[in-house]
Order: structure tokens, then C-alpha cells, then sequence
């Protein structure tokens, strides 16, 4: 992924959720399978991240996104069982631009609800990267939600003896540690990208962004490198426990839509 974009990837581990009354400026788009919301508001944003030294703001979305959102969000929407659905999101707000922690991001999460930043395709916001943005936050409601379905001591051992995430995702981005190439050197260890390396829940949604995605790449790189097939094996045993569905094969046949399209 080019610089640019290494500088507006940021995934959140904020723990709220936003208000419960809706800003009067608010668009839906969608209703199900889960609402998805045009607004710039602070109403959409939990309270505290109004507040130095989070000051969450966005910019709204023109109305001839809609459409493009509708697409990129159906298609990964329905790669979900409606009862996690139903269960862990209740709304995605889509923006023009999404700000937070003094960093320019593409997506951040609440506990229930997913922001995401719809940009233009010709920067690098291609239907692909949003969606992909979207599996990657969904991906840290559903491991905050859901811990005691994921064995973290068997994922963290698969890292290097000593290693310790950064542990902060903005830190990583400011620090200019936040690479999203995929890099052979960093599979041979353990990690996706070096951006794997800041926090734990950004080590998973690397790896969850690949599985949701359809990225070949995912499969290829877990043939070669065994620290990255035990943290795939790993990542599939948490989701078969939110749901039977979602086996290999299942994430497999993602890969398959994506060269039939």
C-alpha cells in the first residue's frame, strides 16, 4: 500500500459507544442488514472522544457516495451471519474524512459501531481498501467482545521469544511504524506487516482483513511461512466459535469471488 495510505491507516481500541440519541443531520443509507449513516456530527462519536486528546471529527459525505456505499458495504455485510450482526454492530457512519488522536484515518471503532472514511479511488480508496477497512475494524468489536473465545497466549506465542507490541496504533503511525506492505522477512517471524507489530488486536486485524477480504496473498503467504498458518489457524478457530460457518472453505471461497468478478 503506498505511503500515503500508511499515514491514514489507523484502527482504534476505544472501548464506548456513541450516544444514543441520532444527530439531525443524519443520512441512512442502509437499514439492514445494520444501519449505515452519512453524518459529520459529534453526535455520532462517543462523548469522551469529543474531548482533548482524542477530538474525533469528520467531514460529511456528498450524497453521490451513497451509492458506491450501498455496493461496497452489501457485499460485506453479507459475509457475516445475521446474528452477529444483530448481536456486535448496530451502526457503520460512513464520512468524507475521519479524524482522531491528532492522525487523518481510514476507519476507527467503538464497541458496536464501525467509522469509516470514503475517499477518493484515485488516493488509494479503491471499493477493495474500504471494504478491507471495514473486516478490520468489525474484526476488533468482535475480538473485544468475544475474548474468551480467542486463545491469546497461543497467538502470542508464536511471536518471537521477547517480543512486546508497541501498544498504541496512533504511536505506531506518529513513529512512522506503520508500514502495510507485506514484507517475507516480517512472515518468517510471525507478522503480516509491520504495522502487525503495535498492538495485538492490529497483529489479528491484519490477518481478519486478509480472511474477509478474499486476499490470495493470505493462503500463499500461509504455505510459506509457518508462524503466519498457526496465526491463521488460530484466527479461524475464534470465528468458528462466534459461528459453525466459518470454516477454510468458507474464507477460501472469498478468494473466488474475487477472480470471478
Amino acid at each position: 500500500m503506498n505511503r500515503a495510505l500508511r499515514t491514514i491507516f489507523f484502527q482504534s481500541a476505544v472501548w464506548l459507544t456513541p450516544l444514543v440519541s441520532r444527530a439531525a443531520d443524519e443520512r441512512v443509507i442502509m437499514e439492514a442488514p445494520v444501519r449505515v449513516v452519512a453524518s459529520a456530527s459529534p453526535d455520532v462519536f462517543p462523548e469522551s472522544w469529543c474531548k482533548s486528546p482524542v477530538l474525533a471529527s469528520g467531514e460529511e459525505l456528498p450524497e453521490e457516495e451513497f451509492e458506491r456505499v450501498r455496493k461496497i458495504l452489501g457485499r460485506a455485510l453479507a459475509k457475516y451471519p445475521p446474528q452477529i450482526l444483530q448481536a456486535d454492530l448496530k451502526a457503520v457512519y460512513v464520512l468524507a474524512e475521519l479524524r482522531y488522536s491528532g492522525v487523518i484515518t481510514s476507519g476507527t471503532n467503538s464497541r458496536t459501531c464501525v467509522y469509516l472514511k470514503i475517499g477518493d479511488e484515485k488516493k488509494g480508496f479503491t471499493d477493495t481498501h474500504i471494504e478491507s477497512v471495514f473486516h478490520a475494524e468489525f474484526s476488533s468489536i468482535l475480538l473485544r467482545n468475544h475474548a474468551r473465545h480467542f486463545d491469546k497466549e497461543a497467538w502470542q506465542a508464536v511471536n518471537p521469544p521477547g517480543f512486546r507490541y508497541l501498544g498504541n496504533g496512533v504511536d505506531a503511525v506518529k513513529q512512522k511504524k506503520a508500514g502495510l506492505k507485506l514484507s517475507d522477512a516480517l512472515h518468517e517471524i510471525g507478522f503480516l506487516k509491520e504495522y502487525s507489530q503495535s498492538t495485538l488486536e492490529n497483529d489479528f486485524n491484519a490477518l481478519a482483513n486478509l480472511l474477509f477480504s478474499g486476499d490470495a496473498n493470505l493462503w500463499e503467504i500461509s504455505a510459506r511461512f509457518p508462524k503466519i498458518r498457526r496465526k491463521v489457524d488460530l484466527a479461524l478457530a475464534f470465528y468458528q466459535k462466534l459461528d459453525p460457518a466459518f470454516t477454510e472453505l468458507y474464507f477460501r471461497s472469498f478468494t473466488k469471488q474475487n477472480v470471478a468478478r
